[in-house]
Protein backbone atom coordinates (compact mmCIF):
# COMPACT_ATOMS: atom_id res chain seq x y z
CA UNK A 1 0.00 0.00 0.00
CA UNK A 2 1.33 3.22 -0.92
CA UNK A 3 1.24 6.17 1.85
CA UNK A 4 0.63 9.90 1.15
CA UNK A 5 1.65 12.54 3.91
CA UNK A 6 0.79 16.23 4.16
CA UNK A 7 3.14 18.97 4.57
CA UNK A 8 2.87 19.02 8.23
CA UNK A 9 3.80 15.50 8.39
CA UNK A 10 7.17 15.67 6.25
CA UNK A 11 8.35 18.49 8.13
CA UNK A 12 7.52 16.40 11.40
CA UNK A 13 9.98 13.58 10.35
CA UNK A 14 12.31 15.89 9.15
CA UNK A 15 12.52 17.33 12.59
CA UNK A 16 12.60 13.88 14.06
CA UNK A 17 15.94 12.87 11.59
CA UNK A 18 17.69 15.66 12.89
CA UNK A 19 16.76 14.94 16.45
CA UNK A 20 17.78 11.30 16.11
CA UNK A 21 20.74 12.37 14.75
CA UNK A 22 21.85 14.22 17.80
CA UNK A 23 22.28 11.61 19.48
CA UNK A 24 25.78 11.38 18.90
CA UNK A 25 28.80 13.19 19.08
CA UNK A 26 28.60 16.06 15.69
CA UNK A 27 31.48 14.67 13.63
CA UNK A 28 31.82 15.59 10.30
CA UNK A 29 31.41 12.85 7.27
CA UNK A 30 34.52 12.75 5.14
CA UNK A 31 33.77 11.60 1.43
CA UNK A 32 36.29 10.05 0.54
CA UNK A 33 37.43 6.21 -0.29
CA UNK A 34 40.73 3.94 1.26
CA UNK A 35 42.85 1.86 -0.48
CA UNK A 36 45.09 0.86 2.40
CA UNK A 37 44.09 -0.29 5.80
CA UNK A 38 46.71 0.14 8.46
CA UNK A 39 46.47 -3.34 11.03
CA UNK A 40 48.33 -4.28 14.23
CA UNK A 41 50.47 -7.76 15.14
CA UNK A 42 47.46 -9.55 16.77
CA UNK A 43 43.72 -9.59 15.94
CA UNK A 44 42.13 -7.42 13.35
CA UNK A 45 38.78 -6.81 12.53
CA UNK A 46 38.35 -5.30 9.10
CA UNK A 47 36.80 -5.74 5.94
CA UNK A 48 38.03 -6.02 2.02
CA UNK A 49 36.70 -3.36 -0.21
CA UNK A 50 38.43 -3.83 -3.32
CA UNK A 51 36.69 -5.99 -6.12
CA UNK A 52 35.90 -9.96 -5.75
CA UNK A 53 39.83 -11.34 -5.37
CA UNK A 54 40.78 -14.67 -4.23
CA UNK A 55 41.88 -14.61 -0.83
CA UNK A 56 45.26 -15.69 -0.95
CA UNK A 57 45.94 -13.02 -3.53
CA UNK A 58 43.82 -10.62 -1.62
CA UNK A 59 45.70 -11.03 2.01
CA UNK A 60 49.40 -12.42 0.35
CA UNK A 61 51.20 -9.48 1.42
CA UNK A 62 50.66 -9.88 5.04
CA UNK A 63 51.93 -11.52 8.03
CA UNK A 64 49.07 -13.72 8.46
CA UNK A 65 48.47 -16.06 11.03
CA UNK A 66 45.17 -17.28 10.28
CA UNK A 67 41.73 -15.16 9.37
CA UNK A 68 38.21 -15.93 10.07
CA UNK A 69 35.18 -14.93 8.16
CA UNK A 70 31.02 -15.36 9.25
CA UNK A 71 28.66 -17.03 6.54
CA UNK A 72 25.61 -15.54 7.87
CA UNK A 73 23.04 -17.57 6.07
CA UNK A 74 24.78 -20.74 7.83
CA UNK A 75 25.75 -19.05 11.39
CA UNK A 76 29.13 -20.69 10.57
CA UNK A 77 32.57 -19.45 10.61
CA UNK A 78 35.13 -19.63 7.72
CA UNK A 79 38.87 -20.24 7.80
CA UNK A 80 41.98 -19.20 5.68
CA UNK A 81 45.46 -20.23 6.67
CA UNK A 82 48.16 -19.60 4.60
CA UNK A 83 50.58 -22.46 3.40
CA UNK A 84 48.12 -24.88 4.98
CA UNK A 85 44.88 -26.78 3.41
CA UNK A 86 42.42 -24.70 5.96
CA UNK A 87 40.99 -22.58 3.25
CA UNK A 88 37.29 -22.33 3.42
CA UNK A 89 36.44 -18.76 1.97
CA UNK A 90 38.34 -19.08 -1.55
CA UNK A 91 37.25 -15.53 -3.12
CA UNK A 92 37.35 -12.28 -0.98
CA UNK A 93 33.99 -10.67 -1.75
CA UNK A 94 33.91 -7.48 -1.57
CA UNK A 95 32.60 -5.74 1.56
CA UNK A 96 33.44 -9.23 3.11
CA UNK A 97 34.93 -8.89 6.66
CA UNK A 98 37.50 -10.68 8.30
CA UNK A 99 39.08 -11.72 11.56
CA UNK A 100 42.85 -11.88 11.01
CA UNK A 101 45.40 -13.07 13.52
CA UNK A 102 48.86 -11.04 12.44
CA UNK A 103 52.38 -11.50 13.51
CA UNK A 104 53.37 -8.07 13.72
CA UNK A 105 52.03 -4.50 12.24
CA UNK A 106 51.25 -4.40 8.82
CA UNK A 107 49.28 -2.13 6.02
CA UNK A 108 46.40 -3.66 4.05
CA UNK A 109 46.76 -2.40 0.38
CA UNK A 110 43.14 -2.59 -1.26
CA UNK A 111 42.85 -2.05 -5.35
CA UNK A 112 39.84 0.73 -5.90
CA UNK A 113 36.64 -0.79 -5.91
CA UNK A 114 34.42 0.64 -9.50
CA UNK A 115 31.81 -2.33 -10.14
CA UNK A 116 28.10 -2.59 -8.61
CA UNK A 117 28.09 -3.08 -5.14
CA UNK A 118 26.32 -6.04 -3.91
CA UNK A 119 22.71 -6.50 -3.31
CA UNK A 120 21.94 -6.32 0.76
CA UNK A 121 22.36 -9.05 2.79
CA UNK A 122 19.49 -10.10 4.63
CA UNK A 123 20.26 -10.13 8.41
CA UNK A 124 18.79 -13.17 10.83
CA UNK A 125 17.37 -12.57 14.41
CA UNK A 126 21.08 -12.61 16.81
CA UNK A 127 24.73 -11.92 15.91
CA UNK A 128 25.44 -11.13 12.10
CA UNK A 129 29.41 -10.36 10.99
CA UNK A 130 28.98 -7.69 8.21
CA UNK A 131 31.80 -4.96 6.37
CA UNK A 132 31.23 -1.85 5.77
CA UNK A 133 32.83 -0.64 2.62
CA UNK A 134 31.24 3.06 2.30
CA UNK A 135 31.75 6.43 2.74
CA UNK A 136 32.66 8.11 6.59
CA UNK A 137 29.66 7.99 8.20
CA UNK A 138 28.50 8.41 11.87
CA UNK A 139 28.03 5.03 13.36
CA UNK A 140 23.98 6.41 14.60
CA UNK A 141 23.31 6.98 10.70
CA UNK A 142 24.70 3.52 9.25
CA UNK A 143 23.29 2.02 12.35
CA UNK A 144 19.90 3.73 13.33
CA UNK A 145 18.98 5.41 16.37
CA UNK A 146 16.18 3.71 17.82
CA UNK A 147 15.79 2.41 20.85
CA UNK A 148 13.92 -0.59 19.86
CA UNK A 149 14.31 -1.11 16.74
CA UNK A 150 16.05 -3.70 14.56
CA UNK A 151 19.38 -3.50 15.84
CA UNK A 152 19.75 -4.12 19.72
CA UNK A 153 23.64 -3.94 19.83
CA UNK A 154 26.35 -3.25 17.71
CA UNK A 155 30.24 -4.31 18.27
CA UNK A 156 33.50 -3.25 16.62
CA UNK A 157 37.17 -4.77 17.10
CA UNK A 158 39.64 -1.73 18.74
CA UNK A 159 42.64 -3.20 17.24
CA UNK A 160 44.97 -1.23 19.60
CA UNK A 161 43.25 -2.11 22.43
CA UNK A 162 42.48 -5.39 21.76
CA UNK A 163 39.38 -5.23 22.49
CA UNK A 164 35.43 -4.99 21.55
CA UNK A 165 33.94 -1.67 21.32
CA UNK A 166 30.02 -1.19 21.53
CA UNK A 167 27.18 0.94 20.26
CA UNK A 168 23.54 0.30 21.06
CA UNK A 169 20.96 2.69 19.45
CA UNK A 170 19.12 5.42 20.98
CA UNK A 171 22.36 6.16 23.25
CA UNK A 172 25.15 8.27 22.94
CA UNK A 173 28.30 6.47 20.68
CA UNK A 174 31.33 6.22 22.71
CA UNK A 175 34.02 8.30 20.86
CA UNK A 176 36.29 5.19 19.56
CA UNK A 177 32.96 3.74 17.91
CA UNK A 178 31.09 6.92 16.62
CA UNK A 179 32.45 6.75 13.52
CA UNK A 180 32.45 3.57 10.21
CA UNK A 181 35.33 4.06 8.17
CA UNK A 182 36.12 2.21 5.07
CA UNK A 183 37.10 -0.94 5.60
CA UNK A 184 35.43 -1.30 9.35
CA UNK A 185 34.09 -5.12 10.18
CA UNK A 186 30.97 -4.91 13.02
CA UNK A 187 28.90 -7.44 14.84
CA UNK A 188 24.68 -6.51 14.87
CA UNK A 189 23.13 -8.31 17.09
CA UNK A 190 19.26 -7.94 15.19
CA UNK A 191 16.29 -7.72 17.26
CA UNK A 192 13.93 -9.28 14.76
CA UNK A 193 14.37 -10.58 11.27
CA UNK A 194 13.90 -8.97 7.70
CA UNK A 195 16.19 -6.04 8.20
CA UNK A 196 18.98 -6.31 5.40
CA UNK A 197 22.80 -4.64 5.16
CA UNK A 198 23.60 -2.76 2.72
CA UNK A 199 27.63 -1.96 2.68
CA UNK A 200 27.57 1.23 1.66
CA UNK A 201 25.01 2.23 3.16
CA UNK A 202 24.05 0.48 6.53
CA UNK A 203 20.57 -0.78 7.84
CA UNK A 204 17.62 -1.29 4.98
CA UNK A 205 14.86 -2.11 7.91
CA UNK A 206 11.82 -4.14 6.76
CA UNK A 207 9.44 -1.30 6.60
CA UNK A 208 11.27 0.38 4.48
CA UNK A 209 8.56 1.49 2.23
CA UNK A 210 6.59 3.13 5.12
CA UNK A 211 9.29 5.87 5.76
CA UNK A 212 10.35 9.27 5.28
CA UNK A 213 13.53 10.24 5.58
CA UNK A 214 16.19 13.34 5.42
CA UNK A 215 18.89 13.36 2.64
CA UNK A 216 20.29 14.96 -0.33
CA UNK A 217 20.36 14.95 -3.63
CA UNK A 218 22.87 15.97 -6.61
CA UNK A 219 23.19 14.80 -10.29
CA UNK A 220 24.45 12.91 -13.33
CA UNK A 221 27.68 14.27 -14.36
CA UNK A 222 26.66 15.90 -18.32
CA UNK A 223 29.60 12.94 -19.63
CA UNK A 224 27.63 10.13 -18.16
CA UNK A 225 25.06 10.64 -20.98
CA UNK A 226 24.60 7.71 -22.91
CA UNK A 227 26.38 5.43 -20.68
CA UNK A 228 24.78 2.56 -19.06
CA UNK A 229 23.04 2.16 -16.16
CA UNK A 230 23.59 -0.94 -13.57
CA UNK A 231 19.75 -1.78 -13.04
CA UNK A 232 18.09 -4.08 -15.07
CA UNK A 233 16.94 -3.94 -18.00
CA UNK A 234 20.72 -1.72 -18.17
CA UNK A 235 19.12 0.76 -20.17
CA UNK A 236 21.34 3.94 -21.02
CA UNK A 237 21.40 7.72 -18.45
CA UNK A 238 19.20 9.91 -20.77
CA UNK A 239 19.61 13.43 -18.85
CA UNK A 240 15.96 14.57 -19.77
CA UNK A 241 14.50 11.50 -18.14
CA UNK A 242 12.82 12.80 -14.95
CA UNK A 243 12.69 9.22 -13.93
CA UNK A 244 16.41 8.55 -13.60
CA UNK A 245 17.99 8.44 -10.02
CA UNK A 246 21.16 6.54 -8.03
CA UNK A 247 21.33 5.27 -4.87
CA UNK A 248 23.04 2.94 -2.42
CA UNK A 249 20.50 3.14 0.14
CA UNK A 250 18.11 1.90 -2.10
CA UNK A 251 17.75 -1.58 -4.41
CA UNK A 252 16.85 -1.05 -7.77
CA UNK A 253 13.53 -0.85 -8.85
CA UNK A 254 12.37 1.40 -5.02
CA UNK A 255 10.05 4.06 -6.45
CA UNK A 256 10.84 7.76 -4.38
CA UNK A 257 9.09 10.55 -4.54
CA UNK A 258 11.70 13.35 -3.75
CA UNK A 259 10.71 17.21 -2.07
CA UNK A 260 11.81 20.37 -1.48
CA UNK A 261 9.31 22.33 0.66
CA UNK A 262 5.95 21.94 -1.82
CA UNK A 263 7.90 20.93 -4.93
CA UNK A 264 8.40 16.82 -5.26
CA UNK A 265 9.23 14.61 -7.83
CA UNK A 266 9.21 10.83 -8.49
CA UNK A 267 11.93 8.75 -9.63
CA UNK A 268 12.64 4.97 -9.72
CA UNK A 269 16.24 3.59 -8.62
CA UNK A 270 17.92 2.69 -11.80
CA UNK A 271 21.80 2.99 -11.16
CA UNK A 272 24.30 2.76 -8.51
CA UNK A 273 27.65 4.08 -7.78
CA UNK A 274 29.89 6.01 -4.36
CA UNK A 275 27.13 7.42 -3.08
CA UNK A 276 26.72 8.40 0.71
CA UNK A 277 23.69 7.27 2.54
CA UNK A 278 20.18 8.66 2.10
CA UNK A 279 22.28 10.49 -1.10
CA UNK A 280 20.06 10.49 -4.54
CA UNK A 281 21.70 11.20 -7.72
CA UNK A 282 18.81 12.69 -10.14
CA UNK A 283 19.18 13.16 -13.75
CA UNK A 284 19.69 16.64 -14.82
CA UNK A 285 15.77 16.48 -15.81
CA UNK A 286 14.72 15.23 -12.21
CA UNK A 287 16.97 17.30 -10.03
CA UNK A 288 15.37 21.19 -12.50
CA UNK A 289 12.03 20.08 -10.97
CA UNK A 290 13.85 20.68 -7.44
CA UNK A 291 16.14 23.48 -7.86
CA UNK A 292 18.75 24.78 -10.61
CA UNK A 293 21.84 23.15 -11.85
CA UNK A 294 24.47 25.27 -9.98
CA UNK A 295 23.13 24.88 -6.72
CA UNK A 296 24.83 21.03 -7.13
CA UNK A 297 23.44 19.52 -3.97
CA UNK A 298 20.64 20.11 -1.82
CA UNK A 299 19.03 18.96 1.21
CA UNK A 300 15.54 17.02 0.53
CA UNK A 301 13.21 14.98 2.25
CA UNK A 302 12.55 11.25 0.47
CA UNK A 303 9.67 9.41 0.78
CA UNK A 304 9.67 6.11 -0.41
CA UNK A 305 5.90 5.02 -2.65
CA UNK A 306 7.45 1.46 -3.25
CA UNK A 307 9.57 -1.42 -2.66
CA UNK A 308 10.95 -3.14 -5.53
CA UNK A 309 8.50 -5.10 -7.91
Amino acid sequence: MTRSFTRRTLMRAAAVGAIAAAVGPRLPTLARETDEISLLAGWNGHTWCGPDTPIHEAVGSLPLKIAHGWDIESQRWTSYAPNTPVNSIGVLRHGQPLLMLLNSDAVWRQPGFRGPLPEPTGLPVGWSFVGWSGLHEPVWTALGTEPFGPVAEALRWNSEYQQWISYAPGESAQQLFAVLHPGDAVWLRMRVAGARWNPAAGIVPADLASRVVPGEITYYHPSLAGGPMFCPPHNRYDPFDPAIAAAVTWPCGTRLRIWRDERYVDVIIQDTGLLGHNHVDLSEAAFQRLAILPEGRVSVLIEVLAGPE
